[in-house]
């Protein structure tokens, strides 16, 4: 078994094994030219869904839907990936999906997706509410963070870390992440101007990226196209010498 030691200093929490285990892994915070805040410094509260008993099919037009938690699990919200709520059941409006959210997993039964994390960046269709397996973001007046910048810092290499660190569940078919984890967690903070420059620098290469995929795969279908009616065009001309 490794040996390591660890200061008080460095625990996020007394005995706390996840922590521990992170530690002796060697994973370290990561160098940033920005100073570290705790998610709980930036933002005013993380609200949980809501899970009732539902229908077996996605909401039909003016139903209501609670979003399912393949939903979210991406990086992209997916309003079909709902089930309907039944007629008798009251919806809670204050738990309906808005542009600008940011959503975060709360369990799965996959270790990777806890701590999914997915920005709203386009108008979602009306009623569609979280499960009680994903947290809503809840900004405070003050505006620290940037929601689009906020998601995707929790998506990088040393906050992903944090959060694997800290899951909980002895069932691997449900690990789950904490409130208090998730609002402990340490994360980089730019000026608000930064943060925007970043997330928009981010943005933009992941659309050249996406160009240049649906570039190649046409170029790909070409070739291929090409070679068919290359090899198919010989045999016709053999056919007709014969």
């Amino acid at each position: 078994r490794p040996v390591f030691i660890a200061s008080f200093k460095d625990l996020d929490r007394w005995s706390h094994e996840g922590v521990l285990r992170r530690i002796a892994g060697g994973d370290t915070a990561q160098a940033s030219p920005y100073p570290p805040v705790r998610l709980r410094d930036v933002i005013a509260d993380l609200v949980v869904g809501w899970s009732p008993r539902c229908l077996h099919r996605p909401a039909g037009e003016h139903e209501w839907g609670i979003l399912k938690l393949s939903a979210v699990t991406t990086g992209h919200l997916k309003p079909s990936e709902n089930k309907a709520l039944p007629p008798d059941a009251e919806p809670r409006p204050e738990l309906e999906v808005k542009r600008g959210d940011v959503l975060i997993t709360r369990g799965s039964g996959v270790a990777r997706l806890v701590g999914a994390t997915t920005f709203v960046a386009d108008e979602p269709p009306d009623r569609l509410m979280i499960c009680d397996l994903i947290f809503r973001v809840i900004f405070n007046e003050a505006g620290k963070i940037d929601p689009a910048y906020l998601a995707a810092i929790l998506t990088t290499t040393n906050v992903r870390s944090q959060i694997e660190g800290q899951r909980t569940g002895a069932a691997p078919m449900m690990q789950k992440i904490t409130k208090s984890a998730l609002m402990s967690l340490r994360l980089p903070l730019p000026p608000k101007t930064e943060q925007v420059n970043l997330r928009t620098a981010l943005t933009d290469a992941r659309t050249r990226a996406a160009d240049l995929r649906e570039r190649a795969r046409k170029e790909r279908a070409k070739a291929w196209e090409d070679f068919e009616t290359a090899v198919y065009a010989e045999e016709d001309d053999a056919e007709a010498v014969a």
